[in-house]
Formats: C-alpha cells, structure tokens, sequence
C-alpha cells in the first residue's frame, strides 16, 4: 500500500480505502465498547448475586446463633428455675418442721396471759 505524504493528492480510489478502513475501525470500536459493557454489566450482576448470596448465608448464621443462643437461655432458665424450686421445697419443709414448736409456744404464751 502506497503512502501519501501531506499535501500529495489521492486517487477516488485510495480515498475509498481509507473511509472504508475508518468505518471499519470504528465498527470494531463500538463492538469492542458493546462487548466490554456486556463484560462490565455481567461482572456487576455476578457481584449482585454474591452478594445476595452473601447476605442470605449471614443472615442464616445469625438466626441459627440467635435459635442456639435462645436453647441456651431456656437451659438456663430451667436448672436456675428447678434449682429455686428446690430451695424453696427446703424452706417450706424447714418452716414446716418448725410450725408445730411455733404454735406451741404461741399457745402457751396465750394461755398463760389469762
């Protein structure tokens, strides 16, 4: 292919060649744009999705520690509320075995006020 230099005059022909290799470059420009905003726009959805996927694993592993959190608190509940009754059962017995000597007494500082 000839080269012109500034000023020379170009052929119909060699005028041709150079619009058509000017509308060729750009054809492949705006393919290459419409490919890389097609690759771009691809990669922001697959990030989407990761992240939606990302969210919904976190907010899984929060509820299943909240559940196991929860199951803790009610274990602890439970001893702390059997060990209460417990001592409440001890209580009432130790108050029961000391009834009888506090009517007893109640009596008979009654009886000898008369």
């Amino acid at each position: 292919m000839r080269r012109y230099k500034a000023g020379e005059i170009m052929s119909i022909e060699a005028i041709n060649v150079v619009a058509t290799a000017e509308k060729s470059a750009e054809k492949l420009c705006a393919g290459a744009l419409g490919e890389a905003r097609g690759i771009v726009a691809d990669a922001e959805a697959a990030d989407r999705d990761a992240l939606q996927k990302a969210i919904k694993s976190a907010e899984s592993q929060v509820q299943a520690l909240c559940r196991e959190a929860e199951d803790q608190g009610k274990e602890v509940a439970a001893k702390t509320a059997g060990k209460a009754r417990e001592e409440c059962l001890a209580l009432e017995k130790k108050a029961e075995e000391k009834m009888d000597k506090a009517v007893t007494i109640i009596m008979e500082r009654t009886v000898n006020r008369q």
